[in-house]
């Protein structure tokens, strides 16, 4: 059941004490202790039919996760735009897009009549990344709200906060607001980067992983398939796609010297190529670990915070698809990589000492052209021309009228004349809670009149493509959108207090920070539109 509309309209910044209320689970006899360590773990562009189809190939931490965890299958998120910013924001904080701020990867603002400006999630030009001052600065000052980093600050200022990812609007969100250790790939440098928001000068250990461990996990030149021989049953289609990456190289072994191409400079180019191999993410799961050895998390009787963002899975899904075979190959890294790094926590935090949170930003749609083949519906992309003409529509209607009201009105009314156009809603009705489909519920949870995104939202539209219609793209796929393929995702418990199972119950994602932050005995907001899953 979604959220009523009359919670998600109140956003308010206020600080994290004085919401706190006292929601803590009653340890009874031979129950487990709370666990020192919480582990917030996202897999970006991770759909959970994609792990269940591959289920028997699982050897490592997928499959403990499997076999010991408890699983949501109907996990989703509750927002309609999906993107890689806003997932990791929903899963950090308990609160959808409207109430937490991060509305897309980026949006735009009005800094003075008529005149706007393009906003990236995270970018704050007042904290400049170290060593890189022409980059552009991030923090999480765009986020209204903090998250579960700051109510485990709150409960123990001397529990540590670290978030570390591929990307930045990964590891950023999933650290709220906190001024933890939170560390993300630099794309063209190559290394684990911060800003001045979080530190003045890098650790000593992340200086020498970046210098000692870098260069040895990114040092392969050459991403070969690991797809074992048996896996062949399981692979839905061939490997070679005219629709996948650039159409040429689209088979095992990928070349770095043949295909690190764009602009910038070789050592940009190349490391950028790393990104969409397991490279990335194996890179970030021994950053993780360094960062439990070197801060002693869930060591010193006190609850810490460990936020890791996987990236590499969404990077191969843009390039090849979720169902191609670098996807296989990927994933079977990643299972490997995680059974490793669980083996580490257990070995150093101690195995029951911990809980682990595990979901996915975002889901993804197939690639258009392989989408019937595979058994789903048809699919299409949406031609560039066509959303021209639209807008250019939407701009001729909104200019015959001066009442806002009227003028969404009429433009949501030519809108829905084009044929990829499935909906198109004033913001205005939205707002008012008029009734709608679930589709309207979503939009509402993703609502800002300040922060634009979209084509249409300057006329007071949203629009809402046909199903399995893909924003201009030329290869390759992506998400972004309301529908369930998008929306699609693990939400999943490990660890201390966490019962092995399966519930049909519906889970959201903003129901993955006040679980964790229950499961660990930290107090937590009243006001989320999250909720415990596990009691």
């Amino acid at each position: 059941m979604f959220l009523p509309a009359s919670r998600l309209n109140a956003v308010s910044v206020v600080s994290v004490s004085a919401v706190l209320s006292l929601i803590l689970p009653a340890c009874g006899p031979g129950e487990v202790d709370p666990p020192l360590l919480i582990v917030n773990l996202a897999v970006d562009q991770l759909r959970p039919d994609m792990l269940d189809h591959y289920d028997p190939l699982f050897t490592g931490g997928l499959r403990r996760l499997r076999d010991e965890g408890f699983h949501h299958p109907n996990g989703t998120h509750d927002h309609a735009y999906t993107g890689t910013a806003v997932g990791h924001a929903a899963l950090g904080t308990g609160v959808h897009p409207t109430r937490n701020g991060i509305v897309g990867n980026t949006w735009w603002e009005e800094v003075s009549p008529g005149q706007w400006r393009s906003i990236y999630a995270v970018q704050d030009s007042l904290s400049p990344i170290l060593g890189f001052p022409l980059s552009g600065g991030r923090s999480p000052s765009t986020l209204y709200r903090g998250g579960i980093a700051d109510w485990v600050l709150a409960h123990s200022p001397e529990s540590r906060v670290v978030s570390l990812s591929g990307k930045d609007r990964g590891a950023i969100p999933m650290a709220g607001t906190a001024r933890g250790e939170v560390y993300w790939m630099h794309r063209s440098g190559g290394r684990f980067v911060t800003s001045s928001w979080y530190r003045d000068e890098y650790p000593d250990w992340v200086v020498r992983f970046n210098e000692e461990h870098i260069p040895v996990l990114f040092g392969d030149s050459i991403w070969e398939s690991s797809i074992p021989a048996e896996a062949a049953p399981f692979l839905r289609r061939s490997d070679a796609s005219p629709w996948e990456r650039d159409g040429i190289h689209t088979t095992f072994p990928h070349q770095m010297w043949d295909e690190a191409t764009g602009g910038g400079s070789e050592r940009g180019r190349h490391n950028r190529w790393r990104e969409a191999t397991p490279a990335l993410d194996r890179a970030t799961l021994e950053l993780a670990k360094e960062a439990i050895r070197e801060l002693d998390l869930g060591q010193r009787g006190v609850v810490d915070y460990l936020a890791v963002a996987l990236s590499a899975t969404d990077y191969v899904g843009h390039e090849y698809g979720p169902w191609s075979h670098e996807q296989l190959d990927n994933l079977l890294h990643l299972d490997r990589g995680l059974g490793d790094f669980l083996d580490y926590v257990d070995e150093v935090v101690g195995r029951g000492a911990w809980v682990l949170g595990f979901s996915s930003d975002h889901g993804v749609l197939e690639i258009p052209e392989t989408r019937e083949a595979l058994g789903y519906p048809p699919a299409d992309r949406l031609d560039p021309q066509d959303e021209a003409r639209a807008v250019a529509r939407m701009r001729e209607v909104a200019e015959e009228f001066d009442d806002p009201s009227e003028r969404a009105i009429r433009v949501a009314e030519a809108l829905e004349a084009f044929p990829f156009v499935a909906a198109a809603m004033p913001l205005h009705l939205l707002e008012r809670g008029i009734p709608s489909d679930s589709f309207g519920d979503l939009y509402r949870n993703s609502l800002s009149r300040t922060r634009i995104t979209g084509s249409y939202y300057r006329a007071g539209v949203i629009v809402q493509l046909q199903e399995g219609v893909l924003n201009p793209r030329e290869g390759g796929t992506t998400h972004t959108t309301v529908y369930h393929y998008d929306r699609w995702v693990p939400v999943s418990f490990l660890g201390s207090g966490v019962p092995a199972g399966v519930s049909s119950e519906r889970a959201a994602t903003v129901d993955v920070a006040p679980t964790l932050a229950a499961l660990a005995g930290i107090p937590f907001p009243g006001d989320l539109d999250g909720r415990v899953l596990i009691p």
